[in-house]
C-alpha cells in the first residue's frame, strides 16, 4: 500500500502530468480575469522560497513550491507590501508549477489571495496563488515593455502602457454606484468614495441590496447614483431610519474625462461639481459566512474651483 501511494505521488508531481481537470467557460484571458481581480500588478521574481521535500525524477535539485516577488507597479488593489509570496502546484492542486517562473524575470499578475489554510493545500493566509484553469499571469519583456501570452481572445501580447490604460479605464455608462450620505449632499465633501457591487445579479445580493449598502456604510444613510447611457444621472437618497427614498430634483447629468480621470456632475445644464479619481480598488464583504459581496471602489477628490 505504501509503495502504491509513493508511485501515485510521483505520478501526480511529475512535470509531465496535469493535476486537475478543468474547462474554462467564456473569456478566461488575462484581460478579462485581471478586470475582475482584487489585486493586479507588475512584479519581478526575487527567489524560490519553499521547496517540495520529495525528490522528483528527471528534475535537478529540489522542486520549488513558492516564490517571493517584488511588486514593481500596482495597478489595482489595496495590497501595500513591497514583496509577496506566491504558491504553486505540489502535484495535487490546480496551480501552475513555480518552476515555470524564472528568477529575475518580470510578470503581469492577477493572483488570488489565500484566505484560509488547508491540510490538502500549501500556502499561508495572506499569501497568493494562481489558478491553472484561466490566464492570471503574463511574462513581460521589461526592456521592450511588452507582456506576452493570452492577453485576450484575439491578442497574444500587449504593451505595459496600453495595459495600464485599459486596466485603469472606468466605464460609468449604464452602471449603478452608491456612497455614504450621512450628512446629506455628499457632493459637497472634499473627498468621496463610490462603491459598485460587481455580483449584483447573485440572488443573495438581490435579496439584501439595501442591507449590504448600509453595512458597507457603517449603518449610515447612503445615496444611489445611476449613470444612464444618455448621460443622465439619477440620484436617490435612502434614509435607513425609516427606509424611505428621496430622489434629487432637477435635470442631473454626468461626464467622465478618461484622460484626466475626472468625473463631472451637471445640474440644469450648469457644472455643479467635479472630482478626480485618485484610486481604484477591489474589495468585498463577507455575507452570511459563506457568501461574498464583490465591490469595485473608487476614491475621489473634489476639483477646487
Amino acid at each position: 500500500m505504501k509503495k502504491t501511494f509513493v508511485l501515485l505521488l510521483i505520478l501526480l508531481i511529475s512535470l509531465k502530468s496535469f493535476a486537475c481537470s478543468c474547462e474554462c467557460k467564456g473569456d478566461c484571458s488575462f484581460s478579462k480575469i485581471s478586470k475582475g481581480s482584487e489585486f493586479v500588478a507588475l512584479v519581478r521574481i526575487i527567489e524560490y522560497s519553499d521547496f517540495l521535500e520529495e525528490k522528483i525524477p528527471d528534475y535537478e535539485g529540489k522542486m520549488p513550491l513558492s516564490m517571493t516577488v517584488e511588486v514593481i507597479e500596482k495597478y489595482i488593489g489595496s495590497e501595500e507590501r513591497k514583496t509577496i509570496k506566491i504558491w504553486g502546484d505540489n502535484g495535487m492542486l490546480c496551480r501552475p508549477y513555480i518552476e515555470n517562473f524564472k528568477i529575475g524575470k518580470y510578470y503581469l499578475i492577477a493572483p488570488s489571495l489565500l484566505e484560509t489554510e488547508s491540510e490538502y493545500s500549501t500556502g499561508n493566509i495572506n499569501d497568493y496563488d494562481f489558478f491553472s484553469c484561466w490566464t492570471d499571469y503574463l511574462e513581460v519583456d521589461f526592456d521592450k515593455k511588452i507582456a506576452y501570452g493570452e492577453y485576450s481572445k484575439k491578442e497574444n501580447q500587449v504593451t505595459l502602457k496600453d495595459f495600464e490604460k485599459e486596466i485603469k479605464s472606468i466605464n460609468f455608462k449604464k452602471t449603478e454606484w452608491f456612497t455614504n450620505n450621512n450628512d446629506k449632499n455628499f457632493f459637497k465633501s472634499d473627498s468621496i468614495t463610490l462603491y459598485k457591487i460587481l455580483n449584483k445579479k447573485d440572488e443573495f445580493v438581490k435579496l439584501n441590496n439595501g442591507l449590504i449598502k448600509t453595512e458597507q456604510n457603517e449603518n449610515k444613510d447612503f445615496t444611489d447614483l445611476e449613470f444612464k447611457r444618455s448621460g443622465k444621472l439619477k440620484l436617490t437618497d435612502t434614509s435607513i431610519e425609516n427606509w424611505t427614498e428621496t430622489e434629487h430634483l432637477g435635470k442631473w447629468k454626468w461626464k467622465f474625462n478618461n484622460e484626466k480621470n475626472q468625473l463631472s456632475f451637471y445640474l440644469d445644464k450648469k457644472l455643479y461639481f467635479s472630482f478626480n479619481v485618485v484610486s481604484q480598488e477591489r474589495d468585498y464583504i463577507i455575507w452570511n459566512d459563506d457568501d461574498k459581496v464583490q465591490l469595485y471602489v473608487l476614491k475621489l477628490e473634489k476639483v477646487q474651483k
